[in-house]
């Protein structure tokens, strides 16, 4: 009986260290803590969301009606300066400059197409832009043939050498144009010609 009482007291072992599980515990109830954060913060956004205060493209039909698109980009061409021209897709400024002194020959754009006179201009720059850009022909500036010189009629770019010394003489030969629609009598101006011409010429 001693010996069964004093050999534990002797031989008692060395204690175990549970601190590696303690650390691990520890880590674990974290874990658990943060995912449950987590998902707390998911289910507000959620409620939040669904009622109404957010809204996200491709959300339920709930969250459309709250959500405004950004405003199409639209530059009126008789108006733009080169700054405004130059938010266009592939318009830097040597083109933006392009496009104005263009506009200035011709007395302004009565149609978006006649960017594509512009030189250097192709189809596929034009293809990007198009949708972004109108003409308000109520802004052009027309000649007067009565009295629109020789030299101002010839730099306009639809009025060629021979078309303009064409015009100068029937006008010296009549005295005065009384109908724009007389410039059909003039050698080389077909009714393709003059449809083109036509915005920018009147008489008084």
């Amino acid at each position: 009986m001693i010996v069964n009482i004093f050999i534990p007291v002797f031989t008692k072992g060395k204690p175990v260290d549970f601190s590696p599980y303690n650390r691990e515990i520890t880590a674990f109830e974290n874990a658990a803590r943060y995912a449950d954060s987590i998902a707390n913060r998911t289910k507000n956004k959620k409620q939040q969301f669904n009622s109404g205060k957010y809204s996200i493209p491709g959300g339920d039909s709930s969250s459309f009606k709250h959500f405004k698109p950004e405003k199409t980009l639209v530059i009126e061409l008789n108006k733009a300066d080169t700054f405004e021209l130059q938010r266009l897709r592939g318009i830097g400024p040597g083109f933006a400059y392009r496009i104005i002194k263009y506009r200035d020959r011709l007395g302004g754009f009565v149609s978006k197409t006649q960017v594509m006179e512009v030189f250097g201009m192709d189809s596929s720059r034009f293809s990007g832009i198009s949708d972004h850009i109108i003409a308000d022909r109520s802004l052009v500036h027309p000649m007067d043939l009565n009295n629109v010189t020789f030299k101002e009629m010839l730099a306009h770019p639809y009025f060629p050498f021979e078309i303009t010394k064409a015009i100068m003489l029937y006008r010296k030969e009549h005295k005065l144009i009384r109908n724009p629609d007389e410039l059909k009598l003039i050698p080389g101006i077909d009714e393709v010609l003059f449809v083109k011409i036509r915005p920018y010429i009147f008489v008084k």
